[in-house]
């Protein structure tokens, strides 16, 4: 099951192109982490920007995500895919413990705010 993103903004940056998003768990967690997809994302209501999508060539350069919601129990960890539909998420639910793949998201990481920043080559 893959993480639901969700672009809230957008901008260049010389010659980067920064995007910043939500990640919306559901269904099952995935052992090694649950899929990014930046190239089927939705557009935040409150998106600011110009153009709410990834314009950019390849996979992020890079792609941090963390919690908005005080969720002081997990951790994310994400992990830099070969393109921009096959990044991954891992959630820590102890030091250096992943969550159980293939059980349900542990009830603080749906009841957490999961944002994030990447950055990709500028088109």
């Amino acid at each position: 099951m893959a993480l639901a993103v969700t672009i809230t903004k957008a901008g260049k940056f010389g010659a980067e192109y920064r995007i910043g998003f939500k990640l919306t768990p559901s269904g099952t967690y995935i052992t090694g982490g649950d899929t990014v997809n930046f190239t089927t994302a939705t557009v935040d209501p409150l998106f600011v920007g110009v153009h709410p999508q990834v314009i950019a060539l390849g996979a992020p350069l890079q792609f941090d995500a963390w919690t908005n919601g005080g969720n002081i129990t997990t951790e994310y960890a994400p992990v830099l895919g070969t393109t921009q539909a096959n990044c991954k998420l891992k959630v820590l639910t102890g030091l250096g413990t992943e969550a159980t793949g293939g059980a349900a998201y542990p009830a603080s990481v749906l009841a957490d705010t999961i944002v994030g920043e990447a950055s990709f080559v500028a088109l």
